[in-house]
């Protein structure tokens, strides 16, 4: 004859409250832990402790290159930086000069009257307006 009991209810002597959860030291259960094999298990003690510090020794020789590589970059951009301000010093300085060259050689210019060059009372004159005719054009509104 089959039993007709319910297996699958809790005592409360079964039942852990949230106090009680919390005074216990717990690992947590991952679904992979959960499920892993025995011989995985068995498995677990034997880390290569050496393979894992050369792995480390590794990434830490990868960051002093890419700190060194960083540190180059900046001195590369540094220098170029520093071509180009002593350029635009150079222009502007030569932009001055030329300012300066360009208002005597006007003035050498306008002290010789018979030269073609424009004098500067010459351009204040007034143009005379140029008077167009168009043709009228009417709107019908409706």
């Amino acid at each position: 004859m089959r039993r007709e009991s319910f297996n699958y209810l809790r005592t409360m002597r079964e039942i852990k409250t949230g106090l009680d959860l919390a005074r216990e030291p717990q690992r947590i259960q991952t679904t992979s832990g959960r499920f892993r094999a025995s011989f995985e298990k068995e498995l677990e003690p034997h880390i290569n402790e050496k393979a894992i510090a050369v792995e480390l020794e590794e990434e830490q020789r990868k960051f002093i290159r890419q700190n060194q590589a960083l540190a180059r970059a900046r001195q590369k951009l540094k220098a170029t930086r520093g071509r180009l301000f002593v350029t635009k010093a150079k222009n502007e300085r030569i932009m001055v000069l030329r300012h300066t060259l360009q208002k005597q050689r006007w003035l050498e210019l306008t002290d010789n009257p018979s030269s073609p060059a424009p004098r500067a009372g010459a351009s204040v004159k007034p143009r005379a307006k140029a008077t167009r005719k168009f043709r009228t054009v009417k709107v019908r509104r409706h």
